[in-house]
């Protein structure tokens, strides 16, 4: 498989990182299911066309989105807690994305590869291997890891020590804005890869 022009790494990438969802997975279904399942008992009917357009967001900024637009108080932990264990019991429904798929087994081999999430660490890896990819990255690094989410610099700081390169040396790959200004700041080159992954709610 042949990836885009646009998304072939730069001449001064030493290594590559990867935001997971929306750029190496497609996990819109997964977690639609899971973030409708885990609301239900407070008796919020969480739309697809609303998560749809809030991808992205971390689960923090997503949940207080959903307290303001129900105007439903519910008890943001235990939505949390619950969240983890319905996205595995859906994980059959994520797939990798075939652009950044094809560019990960190209590159793997060549250049450093590593994945820097915002996610809940379990999820990522359960998602990771699910797209047969978990084994190409030499970092993983999720939330828990620095625990500061994007758009701060902390995951992506954090991704260039494990994998032994300077910021300046690594070329990262996002979905979202927040994503991108969390790459830029610490100090990495970056491509968005929205124009190559468009998640299609209608079905969910």
């Amino acid at each position: 498989m042949i990836f885009a022009d646009s998304l072939h790494p730069p001449a001064h990438a030493k290594a590559l990182i990867f935001d997971c969802d929306g750029t190496l997975a497609d996990t819109f279904a997964a977690h639609y299911r899971a973030f409708r399942a885990a609301l239900a008992p407070f008796g919020i009917d969480f739309r697809a066309d609303f998560y749809a357009a809030r991808l992205g967001w971390s689960r923090k900024a997503l949940l207080e989105a959903v307290a303001q637009e129900t105007g439903t108080a519910f008890d943001a932990e235990a939505v949390a807690a619950r969240n983890a264990p319905l996205f595995l019991a859906h994980i059959d429904a994520v797939q990798a994305i075939p652009a950044t798929e094809a560019l990960v087994r190209a590159c793997y081999g060549k250049l450093k590869l590593g994945v820097c999430s915002g996610g809940q660490k379990g999820i990522v890896e359960a998602t990771l291997k699910a797209i047969g990819l978990y084994e190409r990255f030499d970092a993983v690094v999720a939330f828990e890891d620095t625990g500061v989410g994007k758009p701060a610099p902390d995951l992506y700081l954090e991704a260039c020590r494990r994998l032994g390169i300077a910021p300046s040396e690594a070329h990262a790959y996002e979905d979202s804005d927040e994503g991108i200004e969390a790459a830029h700041t610490a100090g990495l080159s970056v491509s968005d890869v929205r124009p190559f992954y468009s998640p299609d709610p209608s079905g969910w």
